[in-house]
């Protein structure tokens, strides 16, 4: 009895650790629709800019089930990055969602651990980062010295890309307009 109860502790922990959403239930609902319609609200939205000429922009979007008729909202945020290969520079492209269920702790994060560091220093050989991960991106504000970084990495099926991420330093000043951004939406 014990050997069957046992056995049946681990299936559900097992059956538990897989059945973990890893991809948003956005990009579910889009990839499971035989056809699709996305609307892009492009009058909400916040956009950083790198001196690259690579851009990430957040805005919110309604994508529809054109056989069921059924209707997700999310944010969705459109990014393309720069890489090289052999000396020669490619653009990278890829959407990714934030479910709406997600959006709450997106603006507690950086009401709470951005906003009010935005002006913070460290010491000498310091750094203090902070991290947001949602099913889809990890957003993440780095203070080194002076110097203030916003990263932003995608992920597919819960698995960061670290090879295809947008940063900047130039643009953390932008960081409350994304708030006010993601504030609307919800």
């Amino acid at each position: 009895m014990k050997k069957l109860f046992t056995m049946f502790l681990l299936l559900l922990a097992v059956t538990q650790i897989y059945s973990q959403k890893k991809n948003s239930e956005t990009r579910q609902f889009i990839d499971n629709a035989e056809i699709t319609q996305i609307n892009k609200d492009w009058n909400v939205k916040a956009e950083f800019r790198s001196g690259l000429g690579e851009v990430l922009s957040f805005f919110p979007v309604e994508a529809i089930d054109l056989k069921s008729n059924n209707k997700i909202k999310a944010l969705q945020m459109d990014m393309t990055v720069i890489y090289q290969i052999a000396g020669r520079n490619f653009n990278y492209f890829k959407s990714s969602w934030i479910d709406l269920d997600e959006i709450d702790e997106f603006v507690l994060f950086i009401e709470q651990y951005v906003i009010p560091n935005l002006k913070d220093k460290t010491e000498k050989k310091q750094s203090t980062t902070y991290i947001f991960n949602s099913r889809e991106i990890t957003f993440s504000f780095n203070i080194e010295k002076t110097s203030r970084r916003v990263s932003i990495y995608l992920k597919d099926n819960g698995i960061t890309d670290n090879e295809h991420y947008f940063w900047t330093e130039t643009q953390v000043g932008k960081i409350p307009e994304l708030l006010t951004m993601l504030k609307e939406i919800k």
